[in-house]
């Protein structure tokens, strides 16, 4: 059951990144206007975003172990998740003057409804005594390489959804 508890954490970590990537502004879902909005701010909402996205890729492999950092920072995604649907969903941050399409509507329902288990099911599976739980084997240079990968991806995804997000 244990083992369980660590795949569903790891499947809710890339489901939530999924959808939350198909909301980049300028993409084929977000395309609000938040022109009003000071570039930085975007910046800064668009770099947390990106890595809160590249974070929860991260960790699903790291949850299966089911270390404790591992999952303290997957309930820390899972928090995450719900804060930025639910101010986007209550028209506290970010606010646009366009109307939400149906469909980002949806995605975001989703997405703050897969934010509860993924934080719960973190919170549960920390609290449990795990056993026989393998340990999660990779090099220092794979790490250094992918994390290399991830920040220039990073980067591109924050400077073309700040962009994108600024439109007029």
């Amino acid at each position: 059951m244990e083992n369980f508890i660590g795949y569903a954490i790891s499947g809710l970590l890339v489901l939530s990144a999924v959808l939350l990537g198909l909301l980049i502004p300028g993409g084929p879902i977000e395309n609000r206007n938040f022109s009003h909005i000071a570039p930085a701010i975007l910046g800064m909402f668009n770099t947390f975003l990106t890595v809160l996205g590249i974070a929860s890729l991260s960790l699903a492999y790291f949850s299966i172990g089911a270390g404790n950092l591992a999952l303290i920072a997957s309930a820390i995604c899972g928090i995450s998740y719900f804060l930025v649907y639910a101010l986007d969903l209550a028209k506290i941050f970010p606010v646009s003057p366009d109307k939400m399409p149906i469909t980002l509507f949806i995605i975001e329902v989703a997405g703050l409804i897969l934010a509860i288990p993924l934080t719960l099911l973190s919170l549960y599976y920390l609290s449990l005594p795990r056993s026989g739980i393998p340990e999660m084997d990779i090099s220092a240079s794979t790490i250094n390489s992918i994390l290399v990968v991830l920040l220039i991806i990073g980067i591109g995804i924050i400077a073309f959804a700040t962009k994108a997000a600024m439109r007029k």
